[in-house]
């Protein structure tokens, strides 16, 4: 199986062809540890725990952004992609064909060296929405109900791998876009029974770069790797915008 793999030292880049020997359930992440264990040392990639739950190995695989640990060879090889670009006011068609498996890594964010891009600009506006608890109850247990717990549990799954990130096309044109992560991320905490600064949070989200810039295309929503929804904690601020300042205008 041949891989094309892009290449780059920050500044040139280039693709390069190699071939990987197929075995049974090889993953991407496998075949890049074979290609760097046998054929070129030099090729650069992140990963971590190799089970989808840390988020390190996210890349553009034929087109489509997903974790390279996740992805099955046998089930890309040969695979024709039609997809649209992330950047335009008008879709523009992306089409890979071919039998070679396409390495790219992941839009959107500064590029370091070959499959490494800087993750500093996501971490950056995740920080900035404060993703913590900040309790007076010195000690008190927080109770939930499961109805409580079903509202956010969803939202809590994020991994942080940056893949909605890196579809967005808000986040492709928008550098101080805060990005599809950090606002559903502020929306967990928002909507969480145990927390205890929401007006201080919706404030956070209340800005231009913040909720009002998402342009609702739910292409977060389809790369997501833990079934996060994005769009829908974005939509749910907004609406939790508006009816707090109707509650300030009538109060």
């Amino acid at each position: 199986m041949r891989f094309k793999i892009k290449r780059s030292d920050g500044e040139h880049s280039r693709f390069d062809l190699f071939e990987v020997k197929l075995k049974p359930h090889m993953s991407v992440l496998e075949a890049l540890f074979q290609i760097q264990d046998e054929e070129d040392s030099t090729l650069a990639f992140r990963y971590s725990c190799r089970g989808a739950v840390c988020g390190s190995c996210a890349m553009m695989i034929n087109k489509k952004l997903r974790l390279a640990c996740r992805t099955q060879v046998s089930e890309i090889v040969g695979e024709n992609v039609l997809s649209i670009s992330a950047y335009g006011p008008i879709a523009k068609p992306v089409i890979k064909t071919g039998n070679e498996i396409l390495i790219e890594p992941l839009p959107n964010l500064p590029l370091i060296k070959d499959l490494i891009v800087d993750m500093n600009p996501f971490f950056k506006n995740y920080e900035y929405m404060k993703p913590w608890f900040e309790s007076n109850t010195k000690g008190k247990e927080n109770k939930m109900s499961q109805g409580e717990v079903n509202k956010v549990d969803k939202y809590a799954a994020c991994i942080l791998c940056g893949l909605c990130y890196g579809s967005c096309p808000v986040s492709s044109r928008n550098k101080n876009y805060l990005g599809p992560a950090a606002l559903a991320k502020g929306y967990r905490f928002y909507a969480d029974s145990r927390y205890q600064n929401g007006d201080r949070m919706l404030e956070r989200l209340d800005i231009p770069q913040g909720v009002w810039a998402c342009n609702h295309v739910y292409r977060c929503v389809e790369v997501c790797p833990k079934q996060v929804p994005p769009t829908n904690a974005i939509t749910g601020s907004i609406r939790a915008i508006i009816l707090n300042k109707m509650k300030k205008v009538f109060r």
